[in-house]
């Protein structure tokens, strides 16, 4: 395919516009060239005698009409509350207190799995169930001890039974004081073993909890041939490490649980910000998946220790998550609140200029011009940058047009070291 030659193919500068952006580009730079040109006009065309802007080093003055048609506006110069903060990169988690991580507690086979990644579980609910020869040997030493238990018992009633025949004799004269003392003698001694026995059994009992069966007073065991893996709390299964038929062993991973309501929120902050930053301070986080929205938090842990190689401190933060929207291993921008609240002095961001690294400002003067003030400038927080020297509460300063002001001040300090 050829070129027609009286059309060259167009070349913007912008690179590949999407979404509609190159309009708004567009507009912007007819207005930038707009505001420079009328700007230009002011400053480079003949006019009525004292109609042109002059400048200094330290002052720019220019005529009311000029200063309308280049757009130059004004703000005054407030006081607002706002707290120190500092910002760092984080990490959604797991919160670990909310979270269970489930092994196999015996050798064995699954037999059956009930539960699937993703569904919603309660806490009792039974996830899989395991077949091993474990729960055939406790099931067996629990039948021993519930036999040995009713024998005893029978003994102790046999006992009981002898010792007040013997008083009853003793009573009619028929036996000696000593028969009667040996028949409490065995009395006591069944109380005893029976102690002992009953003992077991509990033993025994605890054995198969352990693993899960709670069927206890079922002697044949029949009705607890399984080992049950349970959940052991609301949440949602995250991970599952077995299906039907896996061989485990002890140690084995299962399953994982988590109860998802609240996240840990993980960043790391450089250990020059630590003064600023203690647990039950507020968070802010914002996440990509939801741009312009914020989630509130709470520092819960600040690490006792420095990392040797970022020289950063770990700080955790619990974020409420109720309605489930935030996941674990969502990268999240967080913003520590650092500090009791104060007052600054602050003007908009767009009236900071810089000259030779240093930031300035523009101060309406009373006679109407400009005047250049250096400014030592603090955090920015909402489009609001804060003074911390320069300017005095209730000064007007420049903002939109500051840029143009700027560009005269540059101007005359040229010439006049021509």
């Amino acid at each position: 395919m050829t070129q027609d030659p009286n059309h060259a193919p167009e070349h913007h500068g912008l690179g590949p516009v999407r979404g509609g952006r190159l309009p708004v580009v567009v507009l912007a730079a007819v207005a930038l060239v707009a505001a420079v040109a009328a700007w230009r006009a002011w400053t480079g065309t003949a006019g009525p005698e004292g109609d042109a802007p002059t400048a200094s080093d330290t002052t720019v003055s220019l005529p009311e009409a000029a200063e309308r048609q280049a757009g130059i506006s004004t703000e005054v110069a407030r006081r607002v509350t706002r707290s120190d903060r500092v910002e760092a990169p984080g990490v959604l988690t797991l919160d670990e207190k909310r979270t269970a991580r489930l092994g196999s507690l015996v050798e064995g086979i699954v037999i059956r799995t009930m539960a699937e990644v993703g569904d919603r579980v309660r806490p009792g609910q039974v996830l899989a169930e395991l077949h091993s020869h474990v729960v055939h040997d406790a099931w067996a030493d629990y039948r021993k001890a519930v036999a040995d238990r009713r024998r005893l018992e029978s003994e102790l009633a046999f006992a009981t039974q002898a010792e007040e025949r013997a008083t009853r004799l003793l009573e009619a004269k028929a036996i000696s004081r000593q028969e009667l003392q040996r028949a409490e003698a065995n009395r006591v001694d069944a109380e005893a073993y029976l102690d002992m026995a009953r003992t077991e059994v509990r033993r025994a009992e605890e054995a198969l909890e352990h693993y899960g069966v709670t069927n206890a007073e079922d002697p044949s065991g029949e009705s607890g041939e399984y080992i049950p893996v349970r959940s052991p709390l609301n949440g949602v299964l995250l991970e599952k490490e077995i299906t039907q038929g896996t061989a485990v062993t002890v140690g084995t991973p299962l399953f994982v649980v988590a109860d998802l309501t609240e996240l840990w929120a993980v960043a790391e902050i450089d250990e020059t910000e630590l003064p600023l930053v203690e647990a039950g301070r507020d968070v802010e986080l914002r996440v990509a998946a939801y741009p312009g929205e914020s989630f509130a938090g709470r520092i819960t842990f600040v690490a006792d220790t420095v990392n040797p190689k970022t020289r950063r401190v770990t700080v955790r933060c619990q974020v409420p998550n109720t309605d489930g929207r935030l996941k674990p291993e969502m990268y999240a921008a967080l913003t520590l609140s650092a500090g009791e609240p104060r007052e600054v002095l602050a003007v908009p961001s767009g009236a900071i200029q810089e000259i030779r690294g240093r930031p300035i400002v523009f101060v309406r003067t009373a006679n109407g011009s400009f005047e250049r003030r250096d400014v030592a400038v603090g955090a920015e927080t909402e489009g609001w940058v804060e003074l911390r020297s320069g300017v005095r509460e209730g000064e007007a300063i420049a903002t939109t047009g500051s840029f143009l002001l700027k560009s005269e001040l540059l101007k005359g300090t040229m010439v006049e070291e021509e």
